[in-house]
Formats: C-alpha cells, structure tokens, sequence
C-alpha cells in the first residue's frame, strides 16, 4: 500500500514538473517588416476577418483615404477618398466600420460609417450631435463597441449592427480610450488616466491592470485570450508591451528609438500589426510572434529586424530537455531509496 501511495505522489511531482517545462511562454518577436513607406501618414491598421487581408488610413496630399492590403501579393487598394475626416477602421464580418465626419450638416461631428466590400460603397450607422470614436466589432460581428462623448469626456457603449439597443456601459466622467473586446466577447479592455483596464461585459467586475505614472493605450487581446498587447511611454517613447489579462507577466515586445503605437493582434495569433514613426513619418508595420516564419515577399526593404540565432535556440531547448530528463533521474532515485529504506 504505501509503495501505492509513493507511486501516486511521485506522478503528482511529475505532472506538475512537466507543467512548469511546458509552461505558456511570454511572446516573442522574432522578425518585423514595414508594410507602408511613402511620404502620406499611414496608419491605424486592423486584420480581415481571415488575415488575408488589412485596412488601414492613408492621410496624403488630397486628404484622408481608407484602404486595403493583401497579404499575399502586398498590393494596396484605396476604397475611399474624402476631404473629410476618415479613421480608426474596423474589419468584421458585415464590412468595415471607421468614423468619419463627413456630413451635409454644418455642426461636424465624428460619426461611426460602415464600408460595404461587396456592394463597394458605406453609409452612416449613427447620427449624434456629439463625437462618437474607435468603433470595433465583437468577435462574431454581432455588436460593435464604441465611445461617445458624454459632457467632456468619453464613455463606452454598444449598439447592435442595425443601430438598435444602444447601451451605455460607464459613466467614469475621466478620460477613456480605445476599447477593446475579449475573443469569446466576455471582457472589455480599454485605456482610462493613462492605465489599462478590464471589466466584463457588462461593466462589471472592473480590475486595474496597470498603475504607474507611465502612459498606457491601445489594447488588444491575442485570439486565445491569454496575452493583452498595448502601447506604453515607459521608456521614454512608446513601445509595445504584452501582459496577462490579469496584469502579470508583463514584458516589452517591439522596443524601438520612436514611437510605435496602435497594435492589433491577427485572429491565427502570430503576427501584430502596429504603426511606427521610425522614419520620422506614420508607417504600418507587422511583427511576426513566436517561432512562426516570415511572410514573404517583402513590399520594401526591411528598416528593422530581430536576428533570431536559430542554433542557440536549438541549443537552449536541448539543454532543458536534458536538464528535465537529469531532474526526473534524480527524482526517481530519491524515491527509490526512501521506499527500500521503508521496507527494511
């Protein structure tokens, strides 16, 4: 019987060693390439529904334009062109939404838009006298998620894609910021006073990620849910960070001389879309996470890559498997000894 009991122990001891080896790794940058590089602004990039594709705001020489990449060839595609304000596009199911504040009315004000692919044209979703901001779909594209100007600030609210049910979540009268939904559409991310945050649906359960005197904005969730990515001056300008949805393991990402803000994550989890001023100009870039390979070709000459020494790597790995094994061998002969001295 005891033997028993030492044999179950040490299969408890070995699952939750062989957790800690195989543990969910903080992601890894391991190459970036400049999708953009003219003298326009380009900016505020978000993924098609299926990644084979991105949207992002041109602000050139005849003012604002929206529009389209695909991945594969990297051949760009203007959908639209407007001397009025055009931004912060989102790419869902039932088209893409952005705001704009384009009206036959003489008091302007952001309104949300929605871009129609197959019919190539968009109307106005809302009508507010009051500025309306960073509009994004759920994950099934069955509510959109925005911010509407409430006396001098911006609360979040959702509506359903007909215009219908619109529902105020907050009334923090503080500064808030892009939000952003959780992939099973749960949670709610967002910006407020420079902290990121998350509540649940419907408001409730607010937690404080982040809480330091550093500016912090634009979360985005990974498709699995287990990493926020966001932008944050800590070390002087802004980089890209990732933490866990409960505010730890958190750790830089993209760490360059100037600003990169604006990350969005793909739904197959392995690439980030970001804007960078590296060239002293607003350009859209992509990072490539984990150990996934680079896309191919590339639209320009690259300005900045992560060398990844894929021998070291190789030999890192080898070396904690060894070390495993070796701990495992260690293990077993402790025990071995403790139940031959039990049964003398």
């Amino acid at each position: 019987m005891r033997f028993i009991e030492k044999t179950i122990v040490l299969i408890l001891i070995l699952t939750v060693f062989a957790q800690s080896v195989a543990g969910d790794n903080v992601p890894q940058v391991t190459a970036q390439f400049q999708l953009t590089n003219s003298t326009a602004y380009e900016y505020d990039a978000a993924w098609s529904p299926d990644d084979s594709a991105i949207v992002y705001i041109m602000d050139g020489l005849y003012g604002y334009e929206l529009w389209t990449m695909d991945m594969a060839t990297l051949n760009p595609k203007m959908l639209l062109q407007s001397t009025a304000l055009l931004g912060q596009p989102d790419w869902g199911e039932n088209g893409i939404l952005y705001i704009s504040d384009y009206s036959f009315k003489r008091d302007r004000h952001p309104n949300i838009w929605i871009y129609d692919l197959n019919e190539k044209k968009s109307w106005q979703l809302s009508f507010n006298k009051t500025d309306l901001q960073n509009p994004s779909w759920n994950n099934d594209s069955t509510k959109i998620l925005y911010l509407r100007r409430v006396n001098y600030g911006y609360e979040i609210w959702t509506m359903n894609p007909d215009t219908y049910n619109n529902t105020l979540l907050t009334f923090f009268q503080t500064i808030v910021e892009s939000p952003a939904w959780s992939p099973d559409n749960k949670k709610i991310a967002y910006s407020s006073d420079g902290d990121i945050w998350v509540m649940d649906e419907d408001a409730s359960n607010i937690v404080q990620l982040t809480d330091d005197e550093y500016a912090q904005t634009d979360p985005t969730w990974s498709p699995d849910g287990n990493w926020i990515a966001y932008a944050s001056d800590e070390q002087g300008d802004f980089d890209i960070y990732v933490m866990r949805p409960d505010g730890t393991d958190k750790s830089i990402l993209i760490n360059e001389s100037r600003d990169q803000t604006d990350p969005d994550w793909s739904h197959g989890g392995n690439k980030l879309l970001y804007t960078s001023y590296q060239d002293l100009n607003k350009d859209i870039w992509a990072a490539v996470l984990y150990m996934e390979p680079a896309p191919t070709p590339t639209p320009v000459q690259l300005q900045t890559q992560i060398v990844v020494d894929e021998e070291t790597k190789e030999n890192i790995s080898r070396l904690t498997i060894i070390g495993a094994v070796l701990a495992v061998l260690i293990m077993l002969f402790v025990l071995l000894k403790i139940i031959k001295g039990m049964k003398r």
